[in-house]
């Protein structure tokens, strides 16, 4: 049982590195390929193109009468209404940083998302925060506000990706639906939209399959199959690893991001990007620390 058990925790582990580092180098890659396009084009191609593709996963896995579920009860329509709106809006920041050459600030965003979802479990939700959680969060806002006074603007790619995410999170948390059914009803209720908008770059000669080049021409209708792979690893990692470690995983996600803006990109951090990151790192520090210790503490009074 317990050697059952450590190949399925080992198999989840595997999964989840391989989705995070998925997300962390390969879709900067790929979309840092596609720079000159425009950005809202390349949205929309994102969505049109991972619609059949998490369709045929879900009808190989069997689970398409999900979707069928989750596109009857209108109770989950109305919070995946919610949900596509802030899952479009932090795929759009997310793509503009990297044609932008702005990857180090999203990396910012989503090494913030933990502490900026238990500052909203704390609002929102009610829930009552330890004092290292408390700590954390202050670290962590002390370091946006000394880069916001020292530079002038505020680091909105950061602010952006760090909240929509997490409140993406949020609203998913209200309906029942399995993540890859869920991105499968907000990709269809976005469809209609991104038609639009792809139908209007096309006629107007602006397309990127019209302005990109050979390689973009190629890339573009395999960004569903970049956006669904790691989604996929995510949600199959989950159901076998404790919430705790898939959270502790995460990480890795901005830091190739951050790896790849550096040191693939070449983009520069200067020194306030320095004390912001110093900052938030340590907050992320406290976060896992005391998320480590009150783990054990439950597993002591469960054994």
């Amino acid at each position: 049982m317990n050697s059952s058990r450590d190949n399925k925790a080992l198999g989840g582990v595997i999964q989840a590195v391989f989705g995070y580092c998925w997300w962390g180098f390969v879709t900067a890659l790929f979309y840092n390929y596609l720079k000159g396009p425009n950005v809202v084009d390349l949205v929309s191609w994102r969505v049109l193109s991972a619609i059949p593709v998490v369709i045929v996963v879900l009808y190989a896995t069997g689970n398409l009468p999900q979707l069928r579920e989750a596109l009857t009860r209108w109770t989950n329509l109305r919070w995946h209404l919610l949900s596509s709106v802030l899952i479009l809006a932090n795929w759009s920041v997310y793509i503009w940083a990297v044609v932008s050459d702005q990857l180090v600030d999203a990396s910012l965003g989503y090494y913030l998302n933990p502490l900026v979802s238990i500052a909203l479990g704390a609002f929102i939700l009610k829930e009552r925060l330890r004092s290292m959680q408390i700590a954390a969060v202050l670290v962590a806002m002390i370091g946006v506000i000394v880069f916001t006074t020292m530079v002038g603007a505020l680091p909105w790619i950061s602010i952006s990706l760090a909240i929509t995410f997490p409140l993406y999170g949020l609203i998913r948390k209200q309906c029942p639906t399995s993540a890859l059914a869920g991105m499968s009803v907000e990709l269809l209720i976005m469809c209609p939209l991104m038609l639009v908008l792809s139908a209007t770059f096309l006629s107007s000669g602006d397309s990127v399959f019209q302005t990109g080049n050979v390689l973009q021409v190629w890339l573009t209708p395999l960004s569903g199959v970049v956006t669904v792979v790691p989604l996929v690893c995510y949600a199959a990692a989950a159901r076998k690893l404790r919430l705790s470690t898939v959270g502790m995983l995460q990480y890795i996600a901005p830091t190739g991001q951050l790896l790849s803006a550096v040191y693939l990109f070449g983009q520069e951090m200067n020194q306030w990007n320095w004390v912001v990151f110093i900052c938030v790192w340590i907050a992320i520090t406290m976060y896992s620390i005391d998320s480590v210790v009150k783990n054990r503490e439950a597993v002591r009074r469960t054994t």
